[in-house]
């Protein structure tokens, strides 16, 4: 079932493509393959562009990282430099050193506040001040002496350095070597609370060796910032992480000390290996780009959306949809023209082809070219040319056809009837009948003299029937036993023009074939009237009748039935075809043993 509903459908879908004109064929065919080639070009371009953009993207992204990374290495060495700078500071350390030796034991009972001292303050203040803002990354500084006393000399809050760092002693040193602390919230006593990296560096006495203080110096979170963010050419964002996952930097300072993977939802490999990877899908989709920072054990990461990245593309997509619109436009246009060049020919073909089709057959085709639409032309000119030579040829053979069967016939009547009436008027004159055979003699003078009627073959129809009415009335002499006739003819319609010879075949058929097989008495009755443009003439015989196929025989003109009545019956009937057209000729009704009628119809010619 479902194979034959396919195929009716197949079907259906030929006869549809089928009634579609070859304009529009040619035309949809053409919109097809740009439509598809466009698509395709486009679909092709459109992949790889992203293609490439990505992978340009990821290029220019991991070598901004590996810049990100050799800056941040350059600000971490510069703020180490500056702490190991400043700890080794002779001021530093003479201040440093001169308060432990006022608050060891041997001064205990005597305890003196050295650096309450106003010149030892102004001393710090000014070694301090030459690294500290502006000239450097570094934001404040805080000195921690060996006995424990946070000393306030600058931008720092001493208390939020005690409350953060206690003692100061108990942050790991590496070996004396600069500290870094995490993120962490610290207060500076002109600005208030900010984020900030601190740095701390034991301070040893190059003389002696003793630990005489610890330097802490602090940078700002945007500082560090600043390094990824200036030099960032795409959308996304920055995050530094630490060792423990949590944000210690990012654009969006609202998820700084937050765990990386809940806030993000990014998984770093914990592997220490720099990676890319993308993470998410459709408008989420992001690139993810990871950098390990050893010195610090820190993890720079970008995330970059791939819409964001795919903006290029966008207007890649614009510029080849807005060729490809203009190509398919283009495409449209001469397309269309193409295809109504090559019809237009075709239609002026098929005009030229439906006007034959209305009779008009020598109509000819008037495109010439040398391309194959114009030897179609040619030939077709040439093979109407043949088939109207052909048709004249046929006419005139059908002419000359039917003039040698019409002489035929009169060849036959003639000297047959002439010798049949003779005959008859002898016999008459043997039998005493005087009077009727001088009758008879001149109904054959009539019948002659109207037949030859010097040589014209269209006469009058009121010649028509008295030339008729003489063959009767002869015919009736020598059959008086088997007819009798009636003629009723309208004397408007006798002055109307008939071919020659018309009636007398068929009324010679209606008393050979139809009163004589019958033998017994019958009636030939011949009316005439007009009808409309036309002139119709009825002769009707009640003898043997005919069956069906003699009757279609003689009006189609098809074969003889018969070769005295059918000869002659098809030669008139072919000759009035010849003279008026088809719409003119004989109508035979007929029924088999009852009777005979054949109607001529001529049209309304004067004589």
């Amino acid at each position: 079932m479902e194979e034959k509903g396919s195929n009716r459908a197949m079907i259906g879908f030929s006869k549809y493509i089928g009634g579609i004109s070859i304009k529009n064929k040619i035309f949809i065919a053409n919109l097809l393959i740009i439509v598809v080639f466009i698509s395709t070009q486009s679909y092709f371009a459109n992949t790889i562009s992203q293609k490439a953009i990505i992978e340009k993207e990821i290029n220019n992204s991991s070598r901004e990282l590996v810049l990100i990374k050799n800056n941040l290495q350059t600000l971490v060495s510069t703020i180490e430099d500056y702490s190991k700078i400043l700890a080794s500071d002779y001021r530093l350390q003479n201040v440093l050193y001169n308060d432990l030796l006022l608050n060891n034991e041997f001064y205990a009972s005597k305890p003196v506040e050295g650096l309450n001292n106003l010149s030892m303050k102004k001393t710090l203040s000014e070694t301090i001040s030459n690294i500290v803002e502006p000239n450097t990354k570094i934001k404040a500084v805080s000195i921690l002496t060996s006995n424990h006393h946070w000393v306030d000399v600058g931008f720092a809050d001493n208390a939020y350095a005690s409350r953060i760092f206690g003692d100061g002693y108990g942050v790991e040193d590496r070996f004396y070597l600069p500290t870094w602390t995490g993120l962490i919230k610290f207060g500076f006593i002109y600005e208030g609370e900010d984020n900030v990296f601190a740095v701390s560096k034991t301070v040893i006495h190059k003389d002696t060796g003793k630990t005489i203080g610890r330097i802490f110096l602090y940078v700002k979170e945007t500082t560090i910032a600043s390094i990824y963010e200036e030099g960032k050419t795409k959308g996304g964002e920055f995050y530094i992480v630490d060792s423990a996952g949590r944000i210690i930097s990012a654009q969006n300072k609202a998820m700084l000390y937050r765990d990386f993977k809940e806030a993000v939802s990014i998984n770093i490999p914990e592997n220490g290996k720099d990676t890319t990877f993308t993470q998410g899908s459709g408008s989420e989709e992001m690139l993810i780009f990871t950098h390990h920072f050893e010195p610090l054990k820190w993890t720079i990461v970008s995330a970059i959306p791939v819409n964001e990245i795919s903006s290029d593309r966008k207007e890649i997509n614009q510029l080849i949809l807005g060729i490809g619109a203009a190509c398919l436009l283009l495409a449209l246009i001469v397309s269309f023209l193409l295809s109504r060049s090559i019809t237009r020919s075709i239609f002026q073909l098929a005009k030229t082809m439906r006007e034959i089709r209305t009779g008009k057959m020598q109509v000819r085709s008037a495109y010439q070219s040398k391309d194959e639409i114009g030897y179609l032309s040619e030939g077709f000119n040439n093979l109407m040319d043949r088939i109207e030579a052909l048709m004249a040829e046929n006419v005139e053979k059908q002419r000359t056809k039917a003039e040698i069967e019409f002489k035929l016939l009169q060849s036959q009547v003639k000297p047959h009837f002439l010798y049949n009436t003779v005959e008859t008027i002898i016999s008459l004159i043997k039998l005493g009948l005087g009077k009727q055979a001088i009758q008879a003699s001149q109904y054959m003078a009539n019948f002659y003299k109207i037949s030859l009627s010097n040589g014209n073959d269209i006469i009058s129809i009121g010649e028509e029937m008295r030339l008729t009415e003489s063959y009767l009335e002869i015919q009736q002499l020598r059959y008086v036993e088997y007819m009798e006739y009636t003629m009723e003819i309208d004397n408007e319609i006798m002055t109307y023009s008939i071919p020659k010879l018309t009636l007398q075949p068929i009324v010679e058929n209606a008393i050979y074939h139809g009163l004589k097989l019958k033998k017994e008495k019958g009636i030939i009755r011949i009316t005439g009237r007009r009808s409309g443009n036309n002139v119709e003439i009825e002769i009707y015989d009640n003898g043997a009748g005919m069956h069906k196929n003699q009757t279609t025989a003689i009006m189609t003109g098809s074969s003889v039935f018969d070769e005295a009545g059918g000869f002659g019956i098809r030669s008139v009937s072919n000759r009035i075809r010849m003279l008026y057209g088809d719409r003119y000729g004989l109508q035979v009704e007929s029924e088999y043993g009852v009777y005979t009628k054949i109607i001529i119809v001529l049209p309304l010619r004067h004589h």
